[in-house]
């Protein structure tokens, strides 16, 4: 296929905003249809010819454009056939419909009505097979019946890690990051770029602008550089619209790349690790820092949960595909100084994941010493951000409950230097952010000695 110029693509990109006309307009034209018939009242008919003639002129629109778009040859060919021919069948049977709604394609009366409701039903069916496929190209083919409670097959599993020494570096922490965060738009069927990342063949492949890793050299490596360019760069990755890498996920690839030459085969055993890495890697595997022991297997929170805790506010992401750990943030100043008791059942709603919860962001949402007492049952929480929050010494002493906390931030509280003694306490803490405190640079005398915990002051 010879590369198109970039206005053609640039054209092309135009598709998905303006397939939408088509899709309405007949499926307008269906429900006018329909609706006709349940009110037995012809008025609403005299709309349908306009609604599928539109409907046609915008499908011809979405079909070249369409065909612009795919010269990036970013699709798989099967794929993208399927859903070409779809679309060249849709805008047929769409010009048809018309041209029999105005009497230029001629039947007796009983004919014409069967004939008209028939061509709709099936504008329909081809619309919504379409825009399936359509929905394949862009998000993947299992987009759509992911979590359907049906039908749904059955999954390979993989051996379960007890030990973080058997853990296979590419295999159990870097796919898995890949896999959440990459290959919906690289993969067998959207490559975007050329690329796929759903394989180790396709990785060490490239895409059209050549190799994504350099053995031994993150720095050089175009997968690596894509991820730390600024958000709003051109060829920052993923995209506008899909969730960033967290720092923990790069220092993962990074360190694939640089300590094992981007090994697909190499066990975390096999190679010295640094403790931020074991940290995280254990924090994928579900494995506990200190025993080495597997957690208890966490199952998948029900989505209706999920999607009732998102209208209340809160911002959900999974830390790592399929692990059933979260990242939450209840962005600051949900809550207001008017309705601040609101936070009592937000509390309370989100304490049905909070097994699930690892880390926990409540900044400038009137957390008071109370609201501590239900955080303390927050057994798996590693990080916990508190701050702008009217939060005393006293409901400190709820927070040393949580045995997993390696970090915590009180900027802005009211603590005194007796938190600091409760909190240095917790074998598992590592930092505590205590800027504008009542806790002052003296106070941090007396714990000097613990060089396990960073105090930021």
């Amino acid at each position: 296929m010879n590369e198109a110029s970039d206005f053609v693509l640039f054209l092309g990109r135009f598709h998905p905003l303006v397939v939408h006309l088509p899709i309405g307009f007949l499926f307008f034209a269906f429900v006018l249809e329909i609706y006709s018939k349940i009110k037995k009242d012809t008025t609403f008919t005299k709309g349908i010819p306009l609604a599928l003639f539109c409907g046609a002129m915008s499908a011809v629109v979405a079909c070249v454009l369409g065909y612009m778009l795919s010269l990036s040859g970013d699709y798989s060919e099967a794929a993208l056939d399927t859903h070409f021919w779809f679309g060249i069948a849709t805008t047929i049977i769409a010009f048809v419909a018309w041209l029999i709604r105005i009497d230029k394609i001629k039947f007796n009366s009983s004919k014409a009505i069967k004939t008209n409701i028939s061509s709709l039903a099936l504008i329909v069916i081809l619309l919504s097979v379409t825009g399936h496929y359509g929905g394949n190209l862009t998000h993947g083919s299992d987009y759509l019946t992911k979590y359907a409670p049906f039908g749904q097959k059955e999954e390979q599993v993989a051996e379960k890690i007890t030990k973080i020494e058997d853990a296979v570096i590419y295999t159990n922490l870097v796919d898995p990051i890949l896999e959440n965060k990459c290959t919906s738009c690289h993969n067998s069927d959207k490559r975007k770029g050329g690329l796929m990342l759903h394989d180790s063949i396709s990785i060490i492949n490239g895409g059209k602008n050549g190799a994504v890793l350099v053995a031994g050299d993150a720095t050089k490596s175009e997968l690596i550089r894509r991820v730390l360019l600024k958000p709003h760069h051109d060829d920052f990755m993923p995209p506008e619209g899909k969730t960033p890498l967290t720092e923990e996920e790069i220092a993962i690839l990074t360190f694939w790349i640089n300590q094992t030459d981007a090994n697909f085969s190499t066990k975390m055993g096999a190679i010295e690790s640094p403790e931020n890495i074991l940290k995280t890697a254990s924090n994928i595997l579900g494995l506990s820092e200190d025993s080495k022991t597997t957690l208890a297997k966490l199952s998948a929170v029900d989505a209706t949960i999920l999607n009732d805790l998102k209208s209340e506010g809160f911002q959900i992401r999974e830390l790592v595909f399929e692990s059933n750990l979260y990242d939450v943030v209840l962005p600051s100043k949900t809550i207001k100084e008017a309705n601040k008791t609101e936070i009592d059942k937000k509390l309370q709603k989100l304490a049905q994941i909070k097994e699930h919860i690892l880390w926990l962001s409540l900044e400038d949402n009137f957390i008071n010493n109370n609201h501590l007492n239900t955080l303390s049952s927050f057994n798996n929480l590693q990080k916990l951000v508190l701050s702008n929050n009217p939060i005393t010494d006293e409901g400190i002493k709820e927070i040393t409950k949580l045995t997993k906390l390696n970090s915590i931030n009180l900027y802005n509280s009211k603590v005194t230097k007796a938190s600091l003694k409760s909190l240095s306490e917790m074998k598992s803490l590592e930092k505590i952010y205590v800027w504008k405190t009542e806790i002052k640079p003296n106070d941090l005398i007396d714990f000097k000695e613990n060089k396990k915990i960073k105090i930021v002051l």
